[in-house]
């Protein structure tokens, strides 16, 4: 790849990164990916190799069933690159299962799908993180094998790849913070994936357990309330927990609904405006209402708004 291929890579990648949500950007990455090397198949996502066991999340697919990721799985722990690379912070290697003896099961994975020649590696997320991006090209019967030039240009591009990939994320996770709050995307188990800014440090001066916490908020719909943060968190993706951070208000305490609720009740509607406003019965925003002033602490609507003021 000479250097204005890899400028024009670079603009078109952080252009995506940019203005696309997170799904558009990675089926974006992939065609301006086709553009600096050859392939007909591709699958990326995050790993993460702990205890003697790689867990992978929010794989994606190019050109390939949904059946790949299931099969491809159940012989990982065969998969020569995974046993290479595991340990390096960026990795790229390329194999044709033509030519090189591999372990029967994996090669018969590849071959069920006519993949003859894979280019594949990872790096390391970068930020407080204990994931990798990885990414696999394919290449079918038809096609000749991934060349040295191949790996060289890839070595050249994945990094490019995973910073844009971690700039859409991290441009969507600000997009999901409350006000004047932070959020996280935590693995099952408590693993940190991405983070905006503060994240981690504001949750490092509340508690002395994080990964504890984490662990409890990492499978979604759950809270927690400490002395000056409240944590809620809510299903992402398959595997994935969204964790917000608020400060710890009194209207911070109310779920998404009940803000609402407070929200119309601070414009001065009343009970029945809000129920036809949000197509629900009186009694429902009665218990709502009820609940608010029980964690606000305020008896009434009058000391209500007196309290947290009209909009």
């Amino acid at each position: 790849m000479n250097i204005d291929d890899f400028s024009t890579f670079v603009f078109d990648l952080t252009n995506s990164a940019i203005g696309l949500n997170l799904d558009d950007h990675q089926a974006s990455q992939i065609q301006i990916l086709q553009k600096a090397i050859s392939f007909d198949a591709a699958w990326w996502g995050w790993s993460n190799f702990s205890g003697g066991r790689n867990r992978l999340i929010n794989t994606g697919l190019f050109n390939l069933p949904q059946s790949y990721d299931s099969v491809i799985r159940a012989v990982l722990h065969l998969d020569p690159f995974v046993k290479s690379g595991r340990n390096l912070a960026i990795f790229a290697k390329t194999i044709d299962i033509k030519t090189l003896e591999l372990p029967e099961d994996y090669a018969k994975a590849l071959q069920a799908f006519q993949i003859s020649s894979v280019l594949s590696g990872h790096c390391r997320l970068q930020g407080e993180t204990e994931f990798n991006f990885f990414l696999s090209l394919y290449r079918r019967k038809h096609g000749p094998a991934f060349s040295d030039a191949d790996c060289r240009t890839y070595r050249l591009v994945l990094r490019h790849i995973e910073q844009n990939l971690s700039l859409n994320l991290k441009a969507e996770l600000r997009s999901l913070a409350p006000d004047q709050g932070e959020a996280a995307i935590v693995s099952e188990g408590g693993a940190v994936v991405r983070a905006t800014l503060e994240f981690q440090n504001k949750l490092q001066a509340e508690t002395a357990n994080i990964k504890k916490l984490l662990s409890k908020l990492s499978f979604g719909q759950d809270s927690w309330i400490g002395d000056n943060l409240i944590l809620e968190s809510s299903k992402y993706k398959p595997g994935l927990a969204l964790v917000r951070m608020a400060p710890n208000t009194m209207l911070a305490r109310l779920s998404p609904k009940e803000r609402q609720v407070a929200d119309a009740l601070k414009k001065g509607m009343t009970m029945r405006d809000i129920a036809a406003e949000r197509g629900v019965s009186i009694n429902t925003v009665r218990n709502q209402v009820a609940a608010i002033y029980k964690k606000t602490d305020t008896k009434n609507r009058t000391i209500f708004i007196a309290k947290f003021g009209l909009r």
